[in-house]
């Protein structure tokens, strides 16, 4: 916890100065610390990505970007000291309610980042795709060493341009920076908000409710919830008074959310929405530069991991590199994907109709069962507000964009945590144009969420018993006094493996192969013996390297019979 706490203050440092230089150099001025810090992240997203193309995201380049900051530091520190004294100032101005809840929720933010992760996705492929970054950068074909490795999420580039994995190994943590980012800003107030306004910023703790549990993992879920949910508060001020500093960052980050997950790409039809609204005034077309920055990025990518351009939208887009994913494995990719957000296997879903996947979808057993159905009602009440004169039109147009949001969810891939970067904010509004909340009840609200949030992230017992999947049944007591200096490994699984050779490639294979996807924190290259057999048999494919070294990267070879 200790060791989290440093490291947050570290990120602070950092990101303040590249903040400021970002914003200098756009020719904006950023008033709000808080945006400040999110366009410092959204700076190292961009170099970052543009940094691994050549090289790993470690050791020169921890250095370059602590010196990048420290030089910006020094140009701009009278506009640091200032934004310093702004966050002091607003944190003093807090009342002594909020103050206690800001305490609380670093605390226990920083517990529940320092506890053993809880996504089954972060020993299939979180830590791994990070650990390439950091060692060898982007590796051609990694795609084809294991299919998972082919996302590489813009937010899994940011993770490993900041953990500092040359210095300490334990940190992957932005998750929980960005929730601590969200709980703060959602604190604070603006003079200038409406009611509306003012408790739909106080409705962001709602997350801490469902991201306490998750935020010991590296997954982008948490950034991209906190981001958009602030995205949206942003358009709602921006739908009433232009401001193109706001609309600036508005489309930063927007596109920094895409960035990190690809789903999440009809949230540019709200960036679009307020340029066609103001048009008139402002005919100025220069931002769209930043979506066009973030499109390469993205393709840049895929291109060189996968051979696909828009990976996982593959749709028969081929570039016949040596690389290339072969569209069976991408098409079995998305297979499993669609199969889990229904609750049936991959095999059993090509064989049942529309009728069939609905009522699996929705009598799903388990906690995600009963979140289906509270996604449903939330559904039908964004359905009925459409149609309700009182609501208006900026509220209304983000109910359409999530409604769309849903439709393309229900076509590609229903999972219930897809759905909640749009549903809360959808909902939140929902409920707030629904019941007048007095100061005391919305208060008494954010207490309770943050409570509940951080009992369900320490009982391990109660977590248990709100999955049906037996990956996530933890089987272990969690002690605070074990994580109050630092935090737990990255992975929950003992890193015993053994060397396999095959086609002159050597990998490291678990030897708790119970997990086909399972790689956890073993060294490069790491995948498990059973799925290298599984895609023998399958698809007829063997793994082999590009040339003599892994970071040259890796191909499929059909095998003759």
């Amino acid at each position: 916890m200790i060791i989290i706490l440093l490291y947050f203050f570290l990120l602070i440092i950092i990101l303040f100065p590249l903040g400021i230089g970002t914003s200098k150099l756009l020719s904006i001025k950023v008033k709000l610390p808080l945006d400040i810090v999110l366009l410092g992240l959204v700076t190292i997203t961009i170099f970052s990505s543009l940094w691994m193309f050549f090289l790993p995201l470690a050791g020169l380049w921890s250095f370059s970007l602590i010196f990048l900051s420290t030089v910006v530091f020094f140009y701009n520190r009278a506009e640091v000291y200032e934004q310093l004294k702004i966050s002091k100032n607003n944190i003093l101005k807090l009342s002594f309610l909020n103050k206690l809840t800001l305490l609380f929720t670093l605390l226990a933010i920083v517990y529940c980042t320092s506890l053993p992760a809880y996504v089954i996705d972060n020993e299939s492929y979180y830590i791994q795709t990070i650990k390439w970054l950091d060692k060898y950068g982007l590796v051609k074909g990694l795609a084809n060493l294991h299919v998972y490795l082919a996302q590489q999420s813009g937010f899994h580039i940011l993770e490993a341009a900041l953990n500092f994995d040359s210095v300490y190994d334990r940190f992957n943590d932005l998750s929980a920076f960005y929730l601590l980012i969200g709980v703060v800003w959602s604190l604070e107030s603006d003079i200038n908000d409406n009611h509306i306004l003012k408790y739909y910023r106080k409705g962001l703790v709602v997350l801490s409710l469902i991201c306490f549990t998750f935020i010991s993992a590296p997954s982008p879920d948490t950034a991209v919830y906190v981001l958009t949910y602030i995205l949206i508060y942003k358009f709602l001020k921006l739908w009433h008074h232009w401001d193109e500093k706001e609309f600036i960052i508005l489309t930063f980050f927007c596109c920094q959310i895409i960035y990190f997950k690809v789903i999440m790409v009809l949230l540019f039809i709200l960036v679009i929405m307020i340029w066609l609204k103001y048009y008139q005034v402002k005919k100025n077309v220069s931002w769209m530069l930043v979506g066009l920055l973030f499109l390469s990025l993205f393709i840049g990518k895929n291109l060189v991991v996968t051979g696909l351009p828009l990976f996982p939208l593959d749709y028969g887009i081929v570039t016949e590199t040596v690389w290339e994913l072969p569209l069976s494995v991408s098409n079995f990719y998305n297979g499993i994907t669609k199969a889990q957000a229904f609750g049936v296997s991959p095999k059993v879903i090509t064989e049942m109709n529309a009728f069939e996947l609905s009522q699996s979808w929705f009598f799903h057993s388990g906690l995600e069962g009963l979140l289906n159905k509270i996604l449903l009602m939330s559904i039908l009440i964004s359905f009925i507000f459409l149609f309700t004169k009182k609501v208006k039109p900026a509220i209304k147009c983000v109910l359409i964009v999530f409604l769309f949001h849903v439709v393309v969810l229900f076509v590609t891939s229903p999972q219930f945590r897809f759905f909640i970067p749009l549903l809360v904010p959808s909902a939140v509004l929902s409920g707030l144009l629904m019941f007048k909340l007095s100061h005391k009840t919305v208060n008494f609200l954010i207490l309770t969420f943050l409570f509940v949030g951080l009992i369900i992230a320490t009982f391990t017992g109660l977590q248990n018993r709100l999955t049906d999947n037996d990956l996530m049944i933890r089987n272990y007591n969690l002690h605070a006094l074990n994580f109050l200096i630092q935090p737990a490994p990255k992975s929950i699984y003992p890193n015993d493996f053994k060397k396999v050779t095959k086609n002159e490639l050597q990998y490291h294979s678990p030897l708790n192969n119970s997990f086909l996807y399972g790689t956890y924190d073993l060294p490069l290259p790491a995948v498990n013996e059973r799925y290298v057999e599984f895609m023998e048999n399958k698809y007829q494919i063997s793994i082999q390297k590009l040339g003599d070294s892994i970071s040259e990267g890796f191909k499929y070879v059909k095998i003759k019979n």
